[in-house]
Parts: structure tokens; C-alpha cells; sequence
């Protein structure tokens, strides 16, 4: 990756000044999920993972105070009682530099009265450490625990070059053995769609990523397709094309070519159903012909809310 690419990125990011939000939410029928602003990740401060943003960082941290206020809030207005609750910040939520240890007590003390079986704490793999692991154990003895690991390929010449995003594998399989370990299951996000490879090599990469979690001993992968984001460095190369959206024809193909034995243990996300803007800028979906979008987001749901293997294969025959 360019370094004077990634200077001249974090020059222009810096000047977009920070935001009073707290907090947005994204209910997708089946998964609530709850993203907490922060003063932004640690990694997106230095330049890494130039596919990642949430939006705008804050100045200052949440309080205690504010983590419970946005639990009371967010379910008292609720419709309909989801089946998941995630939880994220704008890079780790298990992170201290976003959220202090002070907030992650406040936050399960009130989620462990909520009637939600199944948490998902989305973080990096790094942010994992012993006594969260412990504090999350005690705190929430009868939920099911699922901890989400941002991982996007299993080539690591891929991640640094391409994405800036510095994963030691071997050290990724020992945090996955320490979460196993206090009974929680383990999710990984593979990404379809890196930046300079074919899209033979992406496909390839994409199932490559897949089977190795699985060998690993990951119970579960989240599967997104790219999307270019507002104030990005990829954003910045379909700017100056060298980089173009992913599209859905391409990314049912991987659908089509994983290994039956994992299909029902994937789950698709961000796949053209959300969007964010901020600042007069919009981020880049997937593509496809106009008249198709709307049977591939029925589709996409479809496959996300049944996750029986003949279900999901049938849907899959009948879907171009």
C-alpha cells in the first residue's frame, strides 16, 4: 500500500471534525444492531483498513451514564423484538480507548435485563483480552455469547498490501481458542471484493478466506460484499478509478461455490441493504440492473432468515 497515499487519506480525513452523536441503530427483522460512537478506532487512526468507516468520531468518549440512557432508549421504542442483538462501536466495542472498561459494565449490566438470548460484541481480535472475557461470563451467564472478529481474508499478503490491515494469523487462532474456551462461539467477517485482484482472484480469495475459518475452528462467517464508504481510501481509489463496486452477479457466485458442508453457517451483511451518508457524500452499493435490485434483496433476506443447508441450496439454484 502507498504510503504517501495513506498520509495524503489521513490529511483530508482529519478535517471532517467530529460528530455529537451517540449512537445509531440497524434492525434487519432479525438482528438489532446498536453502534456506539467513540472517539473512532485505533486503527482507522493510523491509516489501517482503508475499507473501513462508521461515520464521524465524537471528542469524547460516553459515559457510563450515556451507555445505559441508549440501551433504555433504543428498546423503548422497539416495534418488534429482534432475535440477535449486536453490539459495535466505529472500529472495536471491546476496545478501552472507545470503550472505557467503566462503559462495557454499564452496558452489560443493562443488556442483562433484556429478554434477547443471543449478543454479539463486534471487536478486533487484538481487543481480546482475558478479564472482558471473564466480565462478560459473569455478567451474562444465561445469553449466548457470539463474538465477532473482523478478519476479510485469510491471505495476510492481501490484508497488508491491499488493505492496509495487519492480522497475524497464528495469533488469530490462539484469541479464537481463548473465546471457545469460556463457552462463547466465535463469528469471523471475510470480504468479498479486494482491491486490486481480478475478479476470477476475488471469488478465489473470497472461499479460500471461508474454508480456513472453518478449519480453524471459527463456528460462524459474516459475508460481505464491498461497500465503498464516504472518507475511505477506497473511496478515494473509485475516485480515481482504481477501483470499481463489486457486483451482485459476482458475489452470488461465491454463494454458489461454497462448500455445502458450510453454507448454513454463513451469514450475508451490508449486502446493498444499508447505506451511509454523511458530509454530502453517499457510500457505493453493490451493483446491478435496476430491475433486479429488488429480487435480490428478497433473495439475500430469504437466505439470511432460513439457515436449513437444502433451503438455502434451493434458493440458490433458482437465483442468477
Amino acid at each position: 500500500m502507498n504510503k504517501e497515499l495513506i498520509q495524503n487519506h489521513m490529511k483530508e480525513k482529519n478535517k471532517q471534525g467530529f460528530t455529537n452523536q451517540k449512537y445509531a441503530t440497524f434492525f434487519d427483522g432479525k438482528v438489532l444492531q446498536i453502534c456506539f460512537y467513540s472517539t473512532g478506532c485505533r486503527f482507522s487512526k493510523n491509516g489501517n483498513c482503508i475499507m473501513c468507516d462508521y461515520g464521524k468520531p465524537r471528542k469524547e468518549n460516553l459515559t457510563p451514564n450515556d451507555v445505559r440512557k441508549i440501551i433504555q432508549e433504543v428498546f423503548k421504542h422497539l416495534k418488534e423484538q429482534p432475535k440477535v442483538l449486536l453490539l459495535n462501536s466505529l472500529g472495536s466495542v471491546l476496545d478501552e480507548v472507545e470503550m472505557p472498561k467503566q462503559n462495557i459494565v454499564a452496558l452489560l449490566d443493562e443488556i442483562s435485563n433484556i429478554d434477547i438470548d443471543v449478543i454479539v460484541f463486534e471487536t478486533h481480535y487484538s481487543s481480546i483480552q482475558e478479564d472482558i472475557l471473564q466480565l462478560i461470563k459473569q455478567k451474562l451467564p444465561k445469553k449466548c455469547i457470539e463474538i465477532e472478529l473482523g478478519f476479510e481474508s485469510a491471505n495476510p499478503k492481501y490484508r497488508k498490501n491491499y488493505l492496509n490491515k495487519i492480522i497475524d494469523n497464528d495469533k488469530f487462532i490462539e484469541k479464537v481458542k481463548l473465546i471457545k474456551s469460556y463457552g462463547f462461539i466465535v463469528e469471523a467477517n471475510v470480504l468479498f471484493g479486494m482491491p486490486f485482484l481480478s475478479n476470477k482472484e476475488q471469488i478465489q480469495d473470497t472461499i479460500q478466506s471461508i474454508e480456513w475459518c472453518f478449519q480453524n475452528n471459527i463456528d460462524r462467517v459474516n459475508l460481505f460484499p464491498m461497500n465503498i464508504k464516504p472518507y475511505t481510501l477506497l473511496y478515494k481509489l473509485y475516485e480515481i478509478g482504481d477501483y470499481l463496486p463489486v457486483k451482485h452477479k459476482d458475489f452470488i457466485e461465491v454463494l454458489k461455490q461454497i462448500p455445502k458442508e458450510y453454507i448454513d453457517k454463513v451469514y450475508l451483511c451490508w449486502y446493498g441493504n444499508r447505506q451511509l451518508y454523511y458530509d454530502g457524500k453517499v457510500s457505493i452499493l453493490p451493483i446491478c440492473n435496476d430491475n433486479e435490485y429488488d429480487k435480490l434483496m428478497n433473495f439475500y433476506k430469504d437466505f439470511n432468515l432460513h439457515k436449513d443447508k437444502k433451503y438455502r441450496e434451493n434458493l440458490l439454484k433458482y437465483i442468477q
